[in-house]
């Protein structure tokens, strides 16, 4: 069995579904439409915290969807 990362927000469980570079990619254990983008604090990796902009949040959208077409040679 795969072993995976679970973070709570607002008492509901989001498993880690991918990590690229700071980014955490995250979607609710019960519903997979809630998903959610944080970061890795860089001082403690212990604490995940939102994103700072739009922008940012554009940007970490492009790197999973980059590595998705990676992975499936599109």
């Amino acid at each position: 069995m795969e072993e995976v990362e679970v973070y709570t927000f607002d008492n509901q469980d989001y498993i880690v579904i991918d990590k690229i570079n700071e980014y955490l990619y995250l979607s609710n254990e019960k519903d997979s439409h809630d998903m959610m983008i944080r970061k890795v604090d860089s001082n403690d990796d212990t604490l995940l915290l939102p994103l700072d902009s739009d922008e940012e949040f554009e940007n970490a959208l492009l790197l999973l969807t980059r590595k998705k077409v990676q992975e499936e040679g599109i």
